[in-house]
């Protein structure tokens, strides 16, 4: 009795904070901050909306990229610098929170210690929070350093050091976080043939959406043993969707002449396929013009969206091993099998039910948004399903809807951004809190 009595009240200590609370709380307070301090006078170069305060300081926490003004010429440095910071607290809060997540339900990351310990109620301590954020935050800095170098090169001879080196630093925390906020007004359609954008920039979203756990699976390698499902799935997935992306993209773009065709040569349509195909995925850079691309790519771009990157990465949407899951569990049943399995590894209930929980939402979040954006906005149903899924994706590209919307849009975009990126994450958590979790490689949904 008197255990019992320790237990209730240990769980009701507020030093004790559940997950998903502190996901959506601290998310919360990060949008108020940031709006009251890109609405200072001195954060934008002319007098900045309340609304479009607001949106740009939710698309920049939940590293959407979605903006209603150009970035580069509406804010100051100061403004600047206030949604660089946001970037990247809001993905690495999320990607902190990811971790958090995967070792409290009891995972292990090869190659590393636990960074945290299993706890009744599924309930995280303030020293949890601080020794995996201290690791989250180690690589994210390490990348965007490493990349900041080969930007710089790219940027400071068109704008001189101060400028070409902030250019360089701002492009860096926005594509590992995710985020595709760019200071171009085109984006990075003025670089759509060049190598070192198309290489590094893809490299940092890519790295911030495969995660934490598939970078220290990866880095703990060692000849002879087993690469954790994990790794191997989101690896794996990546992979596939993005050459897929790639080719598709080409085919279908290569005789438009507002994208592909448009460019001189066949390197840069392929560079330009590159990025195209991977930044759905959920960067939102664009080196085509996402507008003027046909039905048929906007579709394939609407799919990758969908599906987004790892789960325990920077990104968002149903996630690729969601995707995998929902693809083996179909093939099982096709062949009339009892057992889906995925690199011979046993898909458990607990696994599928989170990736069914996690895509029914998101079908039903793109539905009610695409809906609710009909009704508000004056545009055909693709742009407007493009823009919800980009939304709740957390994915940043736009046909030209989002400068334009009503007051209605705005905050329906607003709302979509933050459900989309908060949402898998607690759905995974709640249903793997509700399961026995003893198993370590468990699959990682959400």
């Amino acid at each position: 009795m008197g255990h019992r009595h320790q237990h209730d009240h240990a769980s009701l200590s507020p030093w004790r904070i559940s997950p998903p609370f502190l996901l959506s709380a601290g998310f919360l307070v990060l949008i108020i901050a940031g709006t009251l301090l890109l609405k200072l006078p001195i954060a934008a170069k002319s007098p900045l909306p309340w609304s479009d305060a607001l949106f740009a300081a939710t698309s920049a926490v939940t590293v959407t990229g979605l903006v209603v003004t150009p970035t580069g010429l509406t804010f100051s440095v100061l403004g600047e610098v206030v949604i660089l910071v946001l970037m990247q607290v809001g993905g690495l809060g999320l990607m902190t929170f990811a971790v958090l997540a995967f070792l409290s339900l009891g995972g292990r990351i090869n190659g590393r210690p636990s960074l945290v310990a299993n706890r009744a109620g599924n309930e995280t301590h303030p020293q949890d929070v601080l020794r995996t954020a201290k690791a989250v935050v180690k690589l994210a800095l390490t990348l965007e350093g490493i990349a900041l170098v080969p930007l710089a090169l790219v940027w400071v001879p068109e704008h001189g050091w101060v400028q070409g080196l902030w250019w360089a630093l701002f492009h860096s925390v926005s594509a590992f976080n995710n985020a595709g906020f760019t200071l171009s007004p085109d984006s990075l359609m003025a670089y759509a043939g060049n190598p070192v954008i198309n290489t590094v920039i893809p490299a940092l979203y890519i790295s911030g959406g495969v995660g934490f756990i598939v970078i220290s699976g990866l880095l703990g390698y060692r000849p002879g043993r087993r690469l954790d499902i994990n790794v191997k799935v989101v690896l794996a997935g990546t992979l596939v969707l993005s050459l897929a992306g790639t080719v598709m993209i080409y085919l279908l773009e290569s005789e438009n002449p507002a994208t592909l065709a448009r460019l001189p040569d066949l390197v840069d349509r392929l560079w330009a396929s590159w990025l195209q195909a991977t930044t759905p995925r959920t960067a939102g850079f664009n080196s085509l013009d996402i507008a003027a691309l046909t039905q048929e790519t906007s579709l394939v771009l609407i799919l990758l969206m969908f599906v987004g990157a790892g789960a325990n990465g920077t990104g968002s949407g149903i996630k690729v091993a969601t995707l995998f899951v929902l693809l083996a569990a179909t093939w099982t049943y096709i062949r009339r099998r009892r057992v889906p399995t995925l690199f011979s590894h046993v898909i458990d209930t607990t696994t599928l039910l989170k990736a069914l929980s996690v895509t029914v939402m998101a079908v039903i979040g793109i539905f009610m948004g695409t809906l609710a954006l009909s009704i508000s906005e004056d545009a055909d149903l693709l742009t407007v399903a493009f823009e919800a899924t980009s939304a709740l994706g957390t994915v940043g590209l736009s046909r030209g809807l989002t400068p334009e919307l009503s007051g209605w849009g705005q905050a329906i975009i607003m709302t979509m951004m933050f459900v989309g990126r908060v949402c898998p994450l607690m759905v995974a958590h709640m249903v793997g809190s509700a399961f026995d979790a003893s198993q370590k490689d468990e699959l990682q949904i959400g």
